[in-house]
C-alpha cells in the first residue's frame, strides 16, 4: 500500500492533510492559493498533501469523486499562480494517482523552510498584498504576532539543522587516534638526579665542602656574573643541598613548560557552517573528563635566566589566545568565543590549540568528549560527540 493509498483511507484531515471534493478551477482560485500558503506556513517538519476527490465525512468515512483523466488539470497551471500571487515560491507539485479504479489528484508540498510565505500583490479584490495564512490542525486562519514567532524559530531551526559540522581536522573526523606516553622525565627530575650525583660524588672523594673558597678563582666568578647561570658543578656543596631541597618549586614551571609543549598534544576543533547565512555570536564549550587526562589551563613559556631574560622585550602573551580552561567536578571544561561563523568555510574553534597531555594511564583507553555550540540564531544548541582513542 502506497503513503498516499493510506492517507486516504484511513487518516483524516489535519496540520499535514486536507481534502478536497473537487479540483481547483479558476473561480477558486483564492482557495488555491489560501490552502497551499497556509500548508506551507505550518511549522511542522515533512511533507504536506492536499488530496483531491476526496471528501473526509464527520463520522470518520470517506467519499470518492473520481476526477476524469481527461479534466486533470496540468501542474504548471496551478505552479503559475502561486509564482505570481505568493513570495518566496512555495516548492510543490501536483499529479495524479489511481487507487481502486478512482484518480485522485494530489498536491505535495514540501521543503517550506523559507517562511512565512505572503500574498506579494491584491488578487481580485479577494487576497490583499501582505495578507499571510497558516494551517491549524483542519481549519486556516490569518497569521499573527504568536504565529510569526513561532515559525521564525522553527525556520532557523530547520535552516541550521545537519549544517553545522565539527570535527578534529578539515575532514571533519569525528575521531582521533593519539599516543599516550610511556616514560617521562621531568626537569625537575632530571635536576634531582644530577644534584644527587654531585654530592655523592664529592662525599665519596671527601671533599664534601660547605662554603665556596675551595673553587677556582673562575668559578668563583663566574658566580658573582648575574647574568649567567651557574653550572651545578661549580656550586659549592652548601649551595647543592639548599638546591636539592628546592628543586621542585625551582622547576616548577620548567615542568609545566614541558608537560605542555613537548609533551602535550596540540589539538584544534574545526568547525564548518554548510548553510547559505553567517551563524551569529559564536561560543563552544567542550568536556573532558578529568580522570586520565590534564587539559593545560594556560601555555608555558619555556623559563629564561639572565641577560636571556632581560633582553626578552618583545614579549607576546599567546595566552590572551589561548581559551578558557577550568576543572568542574570530574571534567576538564573548555569555553572558547568564536564570533560570527562564516557560512561555506572552515574555522578553528581554538585561536591558540589546546594542549592536552594523555599519560601513562589514559594509554589504551576511550573518551568521549562532549560539545556543545551557542549562537544567537540558534533556537536551541547544538550538541554532540567527539570520540578519542589513546594507544
Amino acid at each position: 500500500m502506497s503513503d498516499i493509498e493510506w492517507l486516504i483511507k484511513y487518516e483524516r484531515e489535519g496540520t499535514k492533510l486536507d481534502f478536497k471534493k473537487e479540483q481547483y478551477q479558476k473561480e477558486k482560485y483564492q482557495d488555491l492559493i489560501k490552502d497551499i500558503m497556509s500548508m506551507a506556513n505550518t511549522p511542522i517538519d515533512g511533507k504536506r498533501y492536499i488530496i483531491v476527490g476526496v471528501k473526509d465525512k464527520p463520522d470518520g468515512t470517506k467519499e470518492y469523486f473520481s476526477i476524469p483523466r481527461e479534466e486533470i488539470v496540468d501542474q504548471a497551471t496551478y505552479q503559475q499562480i502561486l509564482r505570481e500571487n505568493v513570495e518566496p515560491n512555495i516548492d510543490f507539485s501536483y499529479y495524479s494517482v489511481e487507487i481502486n479504479d478512482n484518480v485522485f489528484g494530489v498536491f505535495e508540498i514540501d521543503n517550506c523552510n523559507n517562511p512565512p510565505y505572503m500574498m506579494k500583490k491584491d488578487y481580485k479584490g479577494m487576497l490583499k498584498k501582505g495578507e499571510c495564512f497558516i494551517r491549524k490542525g483542519s481549519q486556516q486562519e490569518r497569521i499573527i504576532r504568536r504565529d510569526l514567532d513561532e515559525i521564525l524559530k522553527f525556520k532557523t531551526a530547520t535552516y541550521f539543522n545537519d549544517k553545522i559540522s565539527i570535527g578534529f581536522n578539515k575532514n571533519l573526523d569525528q575521531k582521533i587516534t593519539v599516543k599516550g606516553i610511556r616514560e617521562v622525565k621531568l626537569p625537575s627530575k632530571v635536576a634531582k638526579e644530577k644534584i644527587e650525583s654531585i654530592l655523592q660524588s664529592r662525599n665519596e672523594g671527601g671533599n664534601l665542602v660547605l662554603n665556596n673558597q675551595l673553587l677556582p678563582i673562575t668559578m668563583r666568578m663566574s658566580i658573582l656574573d648575574p647574568f649567567k647561570s651557574v653550572p651545578y658543578e661549580e656550586r659549592s656543596t652548601e649551595k647543592l643541598i639548599q638546591n636539592l631541597e628546592d628543586v621542585m618549586e625551582t622547576y616548577n614551571d620548567n615542568d609545566w613548560y614541558y608537560i605542555g609543549e613537548e609533551m602535550s598534544e596540540k589539538i584544534n576543533l574545526t568547525i564548518r557552517n554548510d548553510g547559505n547565512k553567517y551563524l551569529e555570536d559564536v561560543s563552544i564549550e567542550l568536556r573532558i573528563p578529568n580522570d586520565f587526562v590534564k587539559v593545560m589551563d594556560r601555555v608555558y613559556s619555556e623559563p629564561k635566566s639572565g641577560f636571556d631574560y632581560l633582553s626578552n622585550t618583545t614579549f607576546s602573551n599567546v595566552n590572551d589566545y589561548y581559551p578558557d580552561v577550568i576543572e568542574e567536578n570530574e571534567y576538564f571544561v573548555i569555553r572558547e568565543d568564536i564570533g560570527a561563523l562564516k557560512h561555506q568555510q572552515y574555522t578553528e574553534a581554538f585561536n591558540e590549540k589546546l594542549r592536552v597531555y594523555f599519560g601513562t594511564i589514559s594509554s589504551n583507553q576511550n573518551f568521549n568528549w562532549s560539545y556543545t555550540i551557542f549562537a544567537k540564531n540558534l533556537p536551541n544548541p547544538i550538541t554532540g560527540v567527539l570520540k578519542v582513542d589513546v594507544v
